[in-house]
């Protein structure tokens, strides 16, 4: 019989040390990044800030239960509202007929309102007018939960059954659709259906400014990236909660607001939830989430992990997982509940029953099948189908009369037995006894049979999944953990990943493993990474948006990230850089050379990257004998031959993998597609007046590609710039609150390399080429701040001793 457990009731409890230390910092006016984990009491610990002050507050909650529900605790001097309600109180009040007009639309009509006339062949298949209206509204809504200005081809979801070009040929086809879309929403007299998240982002748009001395944001972790990017413009003292480690919502675009928040940061970390037993679990699964937070569980001291027989819950990986665990429980005949309903589930079995008649289906995965069989071939072929594999394998095991039968039979959850849900649906959620149900699987081993590292995210996912019980916890499913963790130590303890010595990878390499001679001398000697970190997002707060391809749905950003970088050292006078020289003679080497087409097309490349270099040489000697965009191809294709010297091998979607014995170099740079010149020519614009200071410096201060004394002592490393004193790296990414501790060790490695002071390094930087951002510190706040305890020439030393240390450790 299963154990009862007294239902749980609202005690008064004295501030724990770590919700009084929250309340004084919160008192003293300073930011604050309040990192609260699974049970620890952060809506108390919320209302006890809000009671420090009279100053007016404002708690942001993204859902409307909770806020309606903060609204009944907080003081009269904290105003308690959704995002949607503070964006309608000042933007969406003027769509307010819209908003009641808006009943659905049938995607016929909507077609005809965007000028969707003709259904369109793309590779052989047919896409109906009222799919393509589907698509383009998709559009709209992927674009209004973005921080980004204007609708872009990358906003049309995925479409199962096209390959990658005819996915790019559709996005580019129905982009000037979603323009006319967007024009129309942001009228007040439009005629398409409108929605909340339309006003919300049209709200977001204003850049506006909340009326509160201090904004409380709940939940920061999966924070809409509209919310976030009003939240962060706020001149008031900010105030972030959650907890970076169940965030879960990221492939929905939901973002961590809290990880690198340039404030204070501190953590609650007694649960009340759960005991010391599942506390134990948790933490297990915090350190795979790359969590620093360790729980200590100061709930029912009678929690346990164990096999259960009956629990209240089973939580599973997916849908797919969910429904397996609903039929066994089914056919014991215990009445289960599935978190969400069935009807996601009833809907894909519907389509498979259609597509199994020979007629076509109107389920948006999968209206462009005429017949399962081509769903089947398509999810077991395509990589970029692995979502829809459960489902088809699921599909196929029970059928879809059963599942749609199953569904039938759910029951409400009040009326059940166990509830069935899958992780994602279970966050916020409690259970006196939870079973970690199926889907959660193990990382598999590589090519080479070494084992590949657990994901953060999943890791995330399970730490939510085992937070979830209150007493009772069963983790037989996943614990396989236990041979991973022995697995993982064995990696690297002797110093090698692959049988190669780490001391021999590269310093870009080295930061990837905690364990490698560059990762553990960054942790000794300048610990406070997160200092730095801190410092410059603060700095790039107030940076412009981004520029970025607009026409192109998956655009290459690394290649677009080396050409850049390319054009501006050309700018300078610099060469490319000795790598894409390596790169063109591997082709010309004895060797195998992986990935590489045959011999007689490998010559032909060969030949080609001579050209190249050959083309570049004569531009340096007479810059105006080229334009900029024969420049940008050059450079677009350069990038390339710079990967083979980087990776040993021509990967698969390199533009020189389909070479063949007649390709030049013509070819190569013919084949650069137009966006990429819009995008490097829009990101020279912003370097103009950054760079200007640079171009006028003497020729021997201005190092492009500098390669450091101490670069032999690893695996190599060459920096971008060093311009008069300044050690500078080109970032080209869309959102740079994502470069963090890598890239700050990054710098600060190639710093130290110079071992000799070669180069009079007394700045370092980075520059952002998407926005035009320019962050540089002076050596010794550099270094102060990221902890460095000696003057920078004995940490040069230091520096120096321990990789050749290293290094001689690792000689047979």
């Amino acid at each position: 019989m299963k154990p009862r457990f007294p239902e749980r009731t609202p005690v008064a409890i004295a501030p724990t040390q770590e919700q009084q230390a929250a309340r004084e910092l919160f008192a003293s006016g300073r930011d604050l990044a309040l990192v609260a984990g699974a049970g620890t009491g952060k809506t108390s610990t919320l209302i006890l800030m809000g009671s420090a002050t009279r100053k007016k507050g404002m708690y942001v909650a993204f859902n409307r239960s909770i806020a309606d529900d903060a609204r009944g605790r907080f003081g009269p001097n904290v105003e308690c509202r959704t995002a949607h309600s503070l964006a309608f109180q000042t933007v969406g009040h003027h769509y307010r007929e819209r908003l009641n007009n808006s009943a659905r639309i049938p995607a016929r009509h909507t077609a005809q309102m965007l000028g969707i006339t003709r259904d369109l062949d793309v590779n052989s298949r047919r896409i109906k007018v009222n799919h393509q209206a589907r698509l383009v509204m998709g559009m709209i809504r992927r674009f209004c939960y973005t921080t980004d200005r204007q609708v872009m081809a990358r906003h049309m979801e995925w479409v199962n059954g096209l390959d990658g070009h005819a996915q790019e040929f559709l996005a580019r086809t129905l982009l000037p659709y979603a323009h006319r879309a967007w024009q129309d929403i942001c009228s007040v007299a439009g005629k398409l259906r409108f929605e909340h998240d339309h006003y919300m982002k049209l709200w977001a748009m204003t850049e506006p400014v909340l009326p509160a001395d201090f904004v409380l944001l709940d939940e920061a972790q999966d924070t809409n990236p509209v919310l976030e990017e009003v939240f962060l413009a706020q001149e008031a003292q900010r105030i972030c909660v959650g907890d970076p480690a169940q965030q879960i919502y990221g492939w929905r675009s939901a973002r961590d607001v809290m990880t690198g928040f340039p404030a204070d940061h501190l953590h609650l970390t007694q649960s009340f939830r759960f005991g010391p037993a599942i506390a134990t679990v948790a933490n297990r699964w915090l350190r795979h989430a790359e969590s620093e937070m360790q729980l200590a569980g100061h709930g029912p001291n009678s929690s346990r992990v164990d096999k259960l027989a009956h629990p209240d819950a089973v939580l599973c990986r997916g849908n797919a997982d969910a429904m397996q665990e609903v039929l066994a429980f089914l056919e014991l005949g215990v009445p289960v509940a599935l978190t969400g309903g069935g009807s996601a589930l009833q809907r894909i079995a519907n389509a498979a029953m259609e597509l199994k008649a020979g007629k076509r289906t109107s389920h948006p995965e999968l209206f462009l099948f005429s017949s399962w069989g081509e769903v089947q071939e398509y999810a077991e072929q395509d990589k970029a189908a692995q979502d829809l594999k459960a489902i088809v394998q699921l599909v196929d095991t029970y059928g879809p009369d059963q599942i749609i039968s199953a569904v039938d039979r759910l029951c409400p959850e009040q009326d059940a037995k166990v509830t069935v849900s899958t992780a994602h649906k279970a966050k916020g959620r409690e259970w006196p006894s939870v079973r970690i149900g199926k889907g959660f699987m193990a990382p598999s081993v590589d090519d080479d049979g070494l084992q590949r590292s657990l994901n953060s995210s999943e890791a995330r996912l399970i730490y939510v999944a085992v937070t979830r019980a209150r007493h009772e916890l069963d983790i037989d499913e996943i614990a396989w953990i236990d041979a991973y963790e022995t697995s993982m130590a064995d990696a690297g303890r002797d110093g090698t990943v692959a049988g190669r010595p780490m001391i021999e990878l590269s310093l870009t390499g080295q930061l990837k493993y905690d364990t490698s001679p560059i990762s553990q001398f960054m942790a000794h000697r300048l610990p406070y990474s997160e200092n730095l970190v801190r410092d410059y997002l603060g700095r790039i707060a107030r940076l412009p948006q981004p520029v970025q391809p607009i026409d192109v749905q998956h655009p290459n950003w690394s290649a677009l990230g080396h050409a850049i970088d390319y054009r501006l050292r050309l700018s300078l006078g610099g060469q490319l850089g000795a790598a894409v020289s390596l790169g063109v003679w591997a082709l010309d080497g004895a060797e195998s050379l992986r990935g590489a087409p045959g011999p007689e097309s490998r010559k032909a490349l060969h030949s080609a990257g001579q050209q190249l270099l050959a083309t570049v040489d004569a531009y340096l000697a007479a810059p105006a004998s080229m334009d900029d965009d024969a420049l940008t191809r050059l450079c677009f294709v350069a990038g390339f031959f710079e990967d083979i010297a980087r990776t040993g091998q021509i990967r698969r979607f390199s533009m020189l993998a389909g070479a063949t014995p007649a390709t030049n170099l013509d070819d190569l740079t013919g084949a650069v597609p137009t966006y990429v010149l819009d995008d490097i020519g829009q990101q020279m614009q912003l370097a103009t007046s950054p760079f200007a200071g640079f171009r006028s410096l003497p020729s021997k201060a201005r190092v492009c590609g500098p390669v450091f004394s101490g670069s032999g002592d690893i695996g190599g490393a060459d920096a971008d710039y060093i311009l008069g004193g300044l050690l500078l790296d080109c970032k080209a990414t869309k959102d740079p609150r994502r470069l963090g501790r890598d890239e700050i060790y990054q710098v600060a490695g190639y710093l130290l390399l110079d071992y000799d002071d070669q180069y009079g390094i007394d700045h370092v930087g980075l520059y952002l080429s998407r926005q035009g951002g320019l962050i540089t510190w002076e050596v010794g706040e550099f270094l102060r701040r990221l902890g460095g305890d000696a003057p920078l020439r004995q940490l040069r030393d230091q520096f120096r001793q321990h990789l050749r240390g290293a290094g001689r450790n690792q000689k047979p």
